[in-house]
């Protein structure tokens, strides 16, 4: 059952009150500038031609910057008027089309966006029809960016109204043509808000690029008449909309995609920052820093805690500059100096025993929940473990039942003491993740999400510490908690920044496919400045 109104918090009603703003290139007159950034990405263009030939042709991989038109006469402007051109939205000055804001006065304040010289909807409707997609998981933002949508679509002086349709169920729903149109009085329960129930969602294994996939998604889009289809995603997400692009471009589907760069992680490439890091960031750092002082108002608990982190750790990086935890463990720097699982436990342990020294027994260890996949012994345990499974359906029946015996004793001795040394209830999500995520070999990284770090690191540092006192080279005590956060951020309410940034990025995918872009990413820019004085364009997927 989606929200109403009775169901809200007084909490929630006050976030739905929050009017978020937006820059001042969108409150003005506006011209799309097209941004010549050879290079930038791959400096044999080449490449980019032979992975996207059609977009190419279609002159869709250029990046793209909104400009204001101020009220002075250029020399451009005094020229003789060009033909209208399909597609086309470089630097010269287009008509534009007036929009009143709804609560300022008609006679005193007005907004123009832009609108195609000539430009025809197709399907010979008036009305701009555009789709909303939720592809793998969601995050802090996603409602803002529906709301920025539904507030350019359905402006005040459009001369009919457009339509934000929404496809439930992610993948599954653009594949099976599940969706709504959505009104305002829908939306006005989510403004603002957390979670992703009003769309639902997919899993990131649903993202398949065949062209089966492909063909249904173009039925759909065609099926619902779409003049674009905004997708929200991550770095993963966002290459399977790259293919699926392409694909409209070579099979003339007349739908433009644009994606929205959200990713609590913020690993985007290109892309200053994305939309939902700024909510998790504060929300871990909030969490970590009430444990920091739950273990300072003890005297004697250290709490191992781990948060959200792939090989980037940027969360992991945030959290620690907000609440100083006395030891961070970062993936990029034990990547970098190669350092092994032994030289992490001591590093741990060696802080332990300093601050016991000082009189402290107690302390915060951060650790990304990715952390693991970086360390040299453990990629090696993965490894060796695929192979066992891979070569031993025994093995893998057994692992299945939570049985480690036939994978223990295939496994080096190296490898099977440090497996053995793990906890049992870390050896069973080990193998589960790897069972799942097939072969470690070749990925970027092996998804360790559901593989409790910090009770492994727990029982190292114990290990270690009972080792030291037996060598008399520690007399103090260790007494410790675990708490796992990593799904403590995604349905959290944003914060005002994310706010703003989600409504800014719907609002300009809107003016995208307006312009007839596809293939291009919304891009939001100077991001520490106010939000008045936010750039906003699209780069090419």
């Amino acid at each position: 059952a989606r929200r109403c109104d009775s169901m809200l918090s007084p909490l929630q009603r006050w976030r739905c009150a929050y009017r978020p703003a937006l820059p001042a290139v969108l409150r003005s007159r506006l011209r799309i500038v097209e941004e010549d950034r050879k290079g930038r990405v791959c400096a044999d263009a080449n490449v980019i031609h032979a992975a996207f030939p059609n977009l190419w042709r279609g002159g869709q991989l250029k990046a793209l910057r909104l400009h204001a038109v101020g009220d002075e006469v250029s020399v451009l402007q005094m020229l003789p008027e060009r033909p209208p051109q399909d597609g086309a939205a470089g630097g010269y000055p287009m008509p534009f089309r007036q929009m009143v804001d709804p609560e300022s006065d008609a006679s005193s304040s007005s907004h123009d966006v832009l609108q195609m010289q000539g430009a025809e909807h197709r399907w010979g409707s008036a009305e701009l029809r555009v789709g909303f997609v939720v592809l793998g998981k969601p995050g802090p933002g996603v409602n803002n960016v529906i709301q920025g949508l539904l507030e350019y679509l359905t402006a005040p002086d459009r001369p009919t109204p457009g339509t934000v349709v929404c496809i439930a169920m992610g993948v599954a729903g653009l594949r099976g043509g599940h969706a709504f149109e959505l009104d305002p009085q829908m939306l006005a329960c989510h403004r603002n808000q957390g979670g992703c129930d009003l769309l639902g969602q997919s899993e990131p294994s649903d993202l398949r690029p065949t062209s089966d996939v492909f063909a249904m998604c173009a039925k759909t889009v065609t099926d619902l008449r779409l003049h674009g289809l905004v997708i929200w995603g991550g770095r993963k997400a966002h290459a399977w909309t790259a293919r699926l692009a392409e694909y409209f471009a070579a099979q003339q589907v007349q739908t433009c995609v644009v994606a929205v760069p959200a990713s609590t992680q913020s690993d985007i490439p290109l892309v200053e920052q994305t939309l939902g890091y700024d909510t998790v960031c504060k929300q871990y750092a909030s969490l970590v820093g009430n444990l920091a002082t739950q273990a300072a108002s003890s005297g004697k608990l250290w709490c191992f805690v781990r948060i959200p982190g792939r090989s980037i750790s940027h969360i992991a990086a945030e959290v620690a500059l907000c609440t100083h935890p006395h030891v961070v463990l970062m993936a990029s720097q034990v990547d970098r100096q190669q350092v092994g699982l032994t030289e992490v436990t001591q590093l741990i342990c060696n802080v332990i025993v300093t601050r016991s020294q000082e009189g402290k027994q107690y302390g915060v260890v951060l650790i990304p929940d990715h952390f693991l996949s970086s360390v040299i012994e453990m990629r090696t345990l993965f490894g060796e473990i695929d192979q066992i499974l891979t070569a031993c359906p025994e093995a893998r029946e057994d692992s299945a039942s939570n049985d480690f015996g036939t994978v223990v004793g295939h496994l080096p001795p190296l490898s099977r003491a440090l497996f053995q040394g793990f906890p049992e209830r870390a050896r069973a999500q080990i193998l589960a993740e790897i069972l799942e995520s097939g072969s470690p070999q070749g990925q970027e990284y092996l998804d360790l999400s559901g593989v409790e770090a910090e009770l492994i690191f727990q029982s190292l540092v114990e290990a270690e510490l009972t080792r030291r006192v037996v060598l008399g080279t520690y007399q103090g005590t260790f007494r410790a908690i675990t708490y796992s956060l990593p799904y403590h951020g995604r349905a959290a309410m944003p914060t005002n920044f994310d706010c703003d940034l989600g409504h800014t990025i719907g609002y300009t995918a809107g003016v995208l496919v307006d312009a007839q872009r596809t293939g291009v990413m919304v891009d939001v820019r100077h991001l520490k400045e106010d939000v008045d004085k936010w750039e906003v364009g699209g780069t090419p997927l």
